[in-house]
């Protein structure tokens, strides 16, 4: 019963992951004709070539010196065609597997990091997602060329033999087939009997490759914190377990190897006294008799072969897989079928009785209670609140980073669901409360949306951004690398550089969230004074713990508890004396 279903379950794989490959690498012609190809390679090799041997030593036998020379020049054009076929044939597929691979990369990681939820790489660690993204696409092209440089040899040198076999004595044809087919099943039985160790070893390889990027990526942390040695013994813990994997199931796979030694030995056995028998009794001359020992060696070694090609192609199996789990994904935030087209929008948003609540499996809090709130084009709001309030989840939802699941979000009059994602966040700049940046220069950093902007207006929105002054400072200038996340700048550098990415987005709408956060006082107050003219004519929404940033905002909501709680000037919510207030007079102790 389990091995049935086990069956069962690596079959129900193979389906989705061929079906794959057949509307990607089976769709070029270069590829079928390599396969071909590599057919016409193997007839010549198992067929053609063992044929004129033997024909070659049953003529030498009887005397037959003119059909030896025959036999000796067909086996010569089966070896040119062997060795002209080969290379043509991987000169061929290259020409079909190379195009492939790149528009596989790009259409998966598009699908990967366009269209999939924003709370599935919060669930997933970089590493992790960074491995199994490579292993997919290594692995579709490694089973496309493992099929034609190793598992169709494989089969062509059990299958040709045989049916040469059974043309020349059908007794021994059935031998080898009957026998073959056993070890052929004991072999796929005992791999099978494998597959839930590879997919753990597989899994605790990406696993702690995951881990290995966490913590490279948080090496400041790590080494500030002086508890290096906890995540060095965390990692050779993983790798102790990993390793155990992988012996449990290498000690398995040397066991079933036995019972497959046993088998092979047997049939090598039993063919070579059957050929002998029928030797003795006439059935078979010694053409015939060199032709079956040949061949059964050929066999053998096939089978052999079978037992390594069957592990190879459930390991390439088992990495492919997992891709499914993004390219089948369910997402809730999704384009819609026919999206309302969108250029420019002017900026005028409304929440309309919006609850939202996180997934489950990121504890499944609830943050909105059916709120409503307008936000006029041009008008700059302050956004306050306790940690975890829903400061930030509120520019997600703008964002739609994520779906509501009552009401709706509306900008000028359009449900945020109605048009492109992509649309929508042109029209925004957003600021996040930690400004990553990529692993490239400064000019490309703030150039982001704008690949092919002009230094001169990159250098302009630095400089509205108090940002010019250390980049020009910089060995590099805009050329100078800012690191993995911006690791070599510091936090205030790193946000004024996001915020000068923003203002040369120039949206109707910006979103700073916690934007001054990681600014000293001074580039603090700069930025504040700046803000005049980095908000104007925009729609924004500024969220800040620090309130002094807000005193200047046209109008301040305050939320707590998954509501609105306050809503006016920043002379308004002083006066009333409730939160807000009480938020403030704490600030200025320690101010």
């Amino acid at each position: 019963m389990c091995y049935t279903f086990s069956m069962f379950r690596s079959f129900k794989n193979y389906g989705p992951v061929y079906s794959l490959l057949w509307q990607t690498y089976g769709k070029s012609w270069h590829i079928r004709i390599s396969f071909l190809l590599r057919l016409i390679s193997q007839i010549a090799k198992l067929v053609i070539m063992p044929v004129a041997l033997s024909w070659l030593i049953t003529r030498l036998a009887t005397g037959d010196y003119a059909g030896a020379m025959n036999a000796v020049w067909m086996f010569i054009a089966g070896s040119l065609a062997v060795g002209v076929v080969s290379p043509l044939t991987r000169f061929i597929a290259a020409k079909g597997e190379n195009p492939r691979y790149a528009e596989m990369t790009k259409t998966y990681f598009a699908r990967l990091l366009v269209t999939t939820d924003m709370e599935y790489f919060h669930s997933n660690m970089s590493g992790y997602l960074t491995t199994a993204t490579r292993q997919f696409l290594d692995g579709c092209l490694e089973l496309v060329r493992a099929w034609r440089q190793q598992f169709l040899i494989t089969i062509f040198s059990f299958l040709f033999p045989i049916l040469v076999i059974f043309y020349h004595d059908w007794f021994l044809g059935v031998a080898s087939l009957g026998l073959g087919v056993l070890q052929t099943i004991y072999i796929l039985w005992s791999s099978d009997m494998l597959a839930r160790m590879r997919v753990v070893t597989r899994e605790l390889y990406k696993r702690n490759s995951g881990v290995m990027s966490d913590a490279i990526s948080n090496v400041v942390a790590i080494r500030s914190s002086g508890r290096e040695h906890i995540f060095v013994e965390k990692i050779k813990r993983n790798s102790r377990e990993e390793a155990r994997a992988y012996r449990r199931r290498y000690n398995f796979q040397s066991l079933f190897t036995v019972g497959r030694e046993v088998i092979s030995v047997s049939f090598f056995l039993i063919i070579l006294l059957i050929v002998v028998s029928r030797a003795a009794a006439g059935h078979i001359d010694l053409g015939v008799a060199v032709l079956v020992v040949t061949y059964t060696t050929t066999i053998l070694t096939a089978i052999y072969a079978l037992d390594d090609n069957v592990i190879m192609h459930d390991d390439l199996v088992d990495k492919i897989v997992p891709a499914f789990d993004v390219l089948n994904r369910d997402n809730k935030v999704q384009d819609p079928a026919e999206p309302i087209k969108v250029k420019q929008l002017r900026g005028d948003i409304e929440l309309k009785s919006v609850s939202f609540f996180y997934a489950e499996e990121n504890g499944g809090t609830e943050v909105f209670k059916e709120i409503s709130l307008k936000i006029p084009h041009g008008q700059k709001l302050g956004v306050v609140g306790l940690s975890g309030a829903g400061k930030t989840t509120l520019a997600k939802l703008i964002m739609r980073f994520n779906d509501v699941d009552s009401g709706s979000v509306m900008v000028d009059g359009l449900d945020v669901r109605s048009m492109r994602a992509s649309d929508l966040h042109r029209n925004i700049a957003y600021v996040p409360q930690e400004p990553l940046l990529l692993h490239t220069s400064i000019r490309d950093n703030v150039a982001l949306a704008y690949p092919d902007i002009e230094d001169e207006k990159i250098e302009e929105v630095l400089r509205r951004a108090h940002a010019l002054e250390f980049v020009n400072k910089l060995p590099k200038k805009l050329d100078s690398i800012v690191g993995e996340r911006g690791v070599k700048l510091s936090g205030g550098e790193k946000q004024r550089v996001a915020i000068a990415r923003a203002l040369l987005q120039n949206a109707p709408i910006i979103i700073l969230d916690e934007a001054t956060s990681a600014l000293d006082s001074e580039s603090e107050a700069i930025i504040k004074s700046s803000f005049q003219d980095i908000l104007r004519g925009k729609t924004a929404i500024v969220i800040a713990h620090r309130l002094s940033t807000l005193s200047d905002m046209d109008r301040i909501i305050v939320i707590d508890d998954g509501q609105i709680v306050e809503d006016g000037t920043h002379r308004q919510l002083l006066h009333r004396d409730k939160l807000y207030a009480k938020l403030w007079k704490r600030q200025q102790q320690y101010e």
